[in-house]
């Protein structure tokens, strides 16, 4: 990389914050230069996080719950398929018929 493809950047620490950044890069065998540009782009790349607002999150939330059925289905071939135990509030499920069954 030459010189007029790089840009610099500057920041300002404490004593404190100097001190804990430089034990750390010294503990990862890293200059300061190198920990400042791994630091710089490990936090840029958290913040291009998803956007939890992306409609691929907030679909369930826009099916309307009245259009889900009152009880529950299930594709379990044998009662032993289904849980032993329900720890939860009673429901009512059915179960579905065998698909390979509808020839």
């Amino acid at each position: 990389m030459s010189s007029n493809d790089t840009k610099h950047v500057q920041t300002e620490l404490d004593e404190e914050e100097y001190e804990r950044f430089r034990a750390f890069a010294e503990e990862h065998g890293l200059s300061l230069k190198e920990a400042s540009h791994e630091a710089l782009i490990e936090w840029v790349e958290r913040q291009q996080q998803a956007d939890p607002n992306d409609a691929a999150f907030t679909v369930l939330d826009e099916l309307d719950a009245s259009s889900l059925p009152r009880t529950a289905q299930t594709d379990a071939r044998e009662e032993d398929d289904l849980v032993d135990e329900w720890h939860g509030k009673d429901e009512s499920f059915v179960l579905a018929e065998d698909p390979s069954s509808n020839t």
